[in-house]
């Protein structure tokens, strides 16, 4: 097990900003008093085989926490040896969390379990975009197990699992697809943009404020959560400073 840890703190004059490095490492980019940008720059090969990956993320109470990754993952064949990918988030009162995940890429015979929890406090959000790729250049890719939960003060928000297999399609699920590109935006209910790219994503309203957008298809250029991500983080946020100082 390799275990990542990222917390954010109010502090003044800059935000108190605890990191701890597993096979993920996070760097810090800026902070201000309520504010930090960190970066996630992968310690080496991952996933192989066998592989447990966790981060835990936490946001304080008013503050604002930007992720960004400095690469996608592959996770690669391993003959159907599991790997895991845990996330872990506790998103405080008035806080927020955005990360601007890059792909997930299942190569032939890899058996990844990936998995994203989310904790709200009281006005807390989070916007989280994950893709998944099922295979590498010439391959149809393995197998994903993808479970993504949400809960706030008043229980469960989301909660959706994902099981699919690159090599053995199901109509339905991926079909003839390879892509899955998705993102959560759980706390707020942003306004939809008039953008020709954004509108063509596929949106789902929750019952709690929030959304959940999809792009599948063959390409993960061609997704429009691009679009739609510029949007949703534009939108108005709890009053942290979002102007960074530096570092």
């Amino acid at each position: 097990m390799s275990l990542t840890r990222i917390a954010v703190d109010a502090a003044a004059p800059r935000a108190r900003v605890a990191l701890v490095a597993g096979a993920v490492i996070p760097r810090l980019i800026s902070r201000g008093p309520r504010s930090a940008r960190v970066a996630l720059v992968a310690g080496g090969a991952q996933l192989l085989g066998g592989d447990r990956i966790e981060i835990a993320i936490a946001v304080g109470d008013d503050c604002t926490l930007e992720l960004e990754d400095v690469g996608g993952t592959v996770a690669y064949s391993a003959d159907g040896v599991a790997s895991f990918w845990d996330v872990e988030i506790a998103v405080g009162a008035r806080a927020r969390l955005t990360w601007a995940g890059l792909p997930l890429i299942v190569s032939d015979g890899a058996n990844v379990y990936r998995s994203t929890r989310i904790t709200l406090g009281a006005d807390g959000t989070a916007l989280v975009r994950e893709s998944t790729v099922w295979g590498r250049s010439g391959e149809r890719g393995g197998v994903a197990h993808l479970r993504s939960t949400v809960t706030d003060q008043d229980g469960a928000v989301f909660d959706e699992v994902l099981d699919a297999d690159g090599a053995h399609p199901v109509p339905g699920v991926l079909g003839e697809n390879s892509v899955l590109d998705s993102m959560l935006c759980v706390g707020y209910r942003p306004e939809m943009s008039g953008s020709p790219m954004a509108a063509s994503a596929t949106v789902m309203v929750l019952v709690a404020p929030g959304y959940v957008a999809r792009y599948l298809g063959t390409h993960a250029h061609q997704s429009p959560l691009t679009a739609l991500w510029d949007d949703w983080c534009a939108a108005p946020a709890p009053e942290g400073d979002l102007a960074h100082a530096s570092a």
